[in-house]
This record gives C-alpha cells, structure tokens and sequence, in this order.
C-alpha cells in the first residue's frame, strides 16, 4: 500500500515535468493552427476521440469546462452543507 499510493503523485510529478521541459511538444501546439476557433465539425465533436494534439482553442474549452464543473461542484457542496447546518439547529 505504501508504494501504490505514492504512485498517483509521482506521476502527476513527471507529467507537470515533461509539460514544462518538452520543448518538442510547446511547437507542436504553437505551430498547430486552428483552422476553425471555437467551432468544431461533427468529426471532432465531444465523443469522439482525436486525431492529434489538442490545439490551444481545445484546451482552452477543456479548462473552461474543468472550472465550470469544479464551481458546480463547490456550489452543490456548500448547499449539501447548509442543509446539515440547518437539520442540526
């Protein structure tokens, strides 16, 4: 046990690594245009799987995304808790 839950970290660790050290992958993106922002054909649709590196406008729409469930999630979270609070008192 103590091994496999040090795995999870130490991953997250080489990857955040080769994010900052790959230079390789920092031109890829860079040189990758996005040949229709903020729309997406019915062939790269969400669902379906990519083909290639995702571009800047993707992950950008990722992140919102990301941020926009984490904010859900924080509000359905201090709703759960305000009921308790109030079943207490």
């Amino acid at each position: 046990m103590d091994i496999q839950a040090r795995i999870p970290p130490a991953m997250a660790a080489i990857h955040y690594f080769i994010l900052d050290h790959d230079a390789q992958e920092e031109e890829e993106i860079s040189e990758t245009p996005d040949p229709n922002p903020g729309n997406l054909p019915a062939e790269r649709d969400f669902g379906t799987l990519a083909r290639g590196p995702p571009n800047r406008a993707e992950k950008a729409r990722a992140k919102e995304k990301r941020d926009q469930i984490a904010q859900e999630m924080w509000d359905s979270y201090q709703q759960f808790w305000l009921s308790v609070e109030r079943t207490l008192h």
